[in-house]
């Protein structure tokens, strides 16, 4: 079972921050949009890390998961990601291996939810 980090306490600056902490060490990342009005699918985008980022903020859900279940050929990994809660969504995905997250758990003091 996947296990997600506490995100709660984190201000905005902060969040932000381990975005960014997370981007200089992932493996890959993705940008997905979700307009209801054309599909109620999630659609790739070809948007810039900094566009993504600017449509970041306190109304957007935040999430750190380990993630323990995955494709065979997909290495083990972290997600870091986030989902815009306004009419059109956007969303940012990030995976970071396993072995790149202490010091990211650690700097910003997340804990595992049980």
């Amino acid at each position: 079972m996947d296990t997600f980090y506490n995100t709660q306490d984190l201000s905005l600056a902060q969040k932000i921050a381990l975005i960014k902490d997370c981007k200089e060490i992932c493996l890959q990342w993705w940008a997905d949009k979700l307009d209801c009005s054309v599909s109620h699918h999630r659609q790739k985008i070809d948007m810039t890390f900094e566009e993504i980022m600017g449509k970041f903020d306190n109304s957007a859900h935040f999430v750190v998961i380990d993630r323990k279940t995955r494709a065979l050929d997909e290495k083990k990994h972290f997600e870091i990601a986030f989902r815009t809660m306004s009419k059109t969504d956007y969303f940012l995905f990030m995976w970071v291996e396993d072995e790149k997250m202490p010091p990211i758990i650690e700097k910003y003091n997340l804990n595992a939810l049980i």
